[in-house]
């Protein structure tokens, strides 16, 4: 059933949608039109729609972290579906998160680095999923961090209530509800605080479903683990063979020195402590909506901004590069009333990726927007598993890290490089992930062509969908 623009309508709520944000896979909605803002499209009869929770953390890779969050790992994992496979279309944190909230990849939405003020500041952010909710009925809140660079004084657009802050640990400034001001205490505590507070306050008008976006620093540089946690103990990790890789002429000449296993190891330490206190907090969380009767029909799920190097390949940990470890992310989904892949406890190989959360969503929540763009994602919930995905990265202006892009299936990935300044293809790799998953041996860069595939084949292929649109895109 479709709506006029204008048109007002109430709902009854009778589920719930709760989400942590990792990485999905949706169904292109809508198509470009005229009209400049989304008018949300609701089915009206009975409302059963969900209340959406997503949490999204900051670099935490897929690998090696969610074994220091238990309780997360309790409730999303054997409640829900996990899902190995999940890939973020641009490891950079700004558009990784606009992809998240529009669906789209960052060569659409324009947001292609950090600290692109000019960029951030044009944003339509009427085609965020917040705004989208929010038009169709929902209440929105936020808390933690939104878009790098987004000023603190200025308030997220579409949310009936937030807690905003640009980063930190200790002692942080907020943005709450347009008034700015530092409040004491550990920050994934303050979240905790202020989303179960939003979470109480929108149980006054329980005929509305809720949209609650919760993104902590953790495990983002500065570490600084909650006091309590200071010292405590994390799981071991064993070194993988492509730790300070052996020979790496193979790879790119951006990076030579061998990375210090003790420094690594602190950095890994102190990023897996931060987390622990996530996972105090989303316990917090999900113990309050059940107290709220709210569990039951809500659709939860858990992700993160882009994945983190672990001295992979001679490589300073970062989140910029086109491996494994940097593109693929947590995500796990837990929602009873309908679990996207399969049942409870379960694992879903599809490969799915961050612009997928936007069509989930909005299809869990009944919603067809009007856009003015189309949707790059497709939704979990009703679209076929896809073969392969688009992976991009962009000149940033706070890295030297050069512009990339790569074609990525369960067995192979295929990566070119690009001159930062004319954009001329300055190198390639190939590597099968059967045979090779650590990414060890570039089959187009080793001694031998026998073992190289159809390079004039891939080449066309990633110029064919570098630029894709909508359904263009695999």
């Amino acid at each position: 059933m479709r709506i006029n623009n204008g048109a007002v309508m109430s709902f009854r709520r009778s589920s719930v949608v709760s989400v942590v944000v990792g990485m999905l896979s949706v169904a292109t909605l809508g198509g470009a039109s005229a009209t400049a803002d989304p008018v949300t499209q609701v089915v009206a009869a009975t409302d059963t729609r969900p209340n959406i929770l997503l949490i999204n953390t900051d670099d935490q890779r897929a690998t090696g972290t969610m074994e220091a969050m238990p309780k997360t790992v309790q409730f999303f994992g054997a409640g829900g579906v996990t899902y190995p496979n999940a890939f973020v279309t641009t490891s950079l944190c700004c558009p990784s998160r606009t992809s998240l909230f529009t669906g789209r990849y960052a060569h659409n939405h324009g947001i292609t680095g950090n600290g692109l003020d000019a960029e951030v500041d044009a944003l339509d952010q009427t085609q965020f999923v917040q705004a989208i909710l929010q038009d169709s009925g929902y209440h929105t809140a936020m808390v933690g961090k939104y878009l790098t660079t987004y000023a603190l004084s200025r308030d997220p657009e579409h949310y009936d209530r937030w807690a905003t802050t640009t980063g930190g640990y200790q002692d942080v400034p907020y943005n709450v509800d347009s008034s700015i001001r530092t409040i004491k205490g550990y920050y994934t505590n303050v979240l905790g605080d202020y989303a179960t507070q939003f979470l109480t306050d929108f149980e006054s008008e329980d005929d509305q479903p809720w949209f609650l976006y919760v993104a902590p620093q953790a495990p983002h540089s500065g570490f600084v683990p909650q006091r309590k946690y200071a010292d405590a103990p994390v799981p071991a990790w064993d070194y993988p063979e492509s730790f300070n890789e052996a020979d790496i002429s193979d790879k790119p000449e951006s990076w030579r020195g061998k990375q210090n296993a003790e420094r690594v190891e602190e950095i890994r330490q102190s990023q897996l402590r931060t987390l622990i206190s996530v996972d105090d907090m989303l316990r917090r969380i999900t113990k309050h909506m059940t107290a709220l009767d709210e569990t039951r029909d809500t659709i939860a799920i858990f992700t993160s901004d882009n994945g983190f190097m672990w001295g992979e390949h001679r490589i300073f940990p970062d989140k910029r590069h086109p491996y494994t470890e940097s593109v693929t992310v947590p995500l796990m989904i837990r929602w009873p009333a309908q679990v996207p892949g399969g049942a409870p406890g379960s694992t879903d190989p599809r490969i799915v990726a961050n612009v997928d959360m936007l069509p989930t969503l909005l299809e869990a929540a009944g919603a067809t927007p009007t856009l003015d763009n189309p949707i790059d994602g497709q939704s979990l919930l009703s679209a076929p598993p896809r073969s392969r995905i688009l992976l991009e990265y962009f000149k940033s202006p706070d890295s030297a890290v050069p512009p990339w892009k790569a074609l990525r299936t369960r067995n192979w990935q295929y990566t070119e490089r690009y001159n930062s300044t004319t954009g001329a293809l300055t190198g390639r790799e190939y590597y099968n992930l059967v045979a090779d998953p650590l990414q060890l041996n570039n089959l187009l860069g080793d001694a031998s062509t026998a073992n190289d595939p159809n390079v004039d084949a891939l080449t066309r292929k990633i110029k064919r969908i570098r630029n894709c649109v909508g359904a263009e895109c695999p």
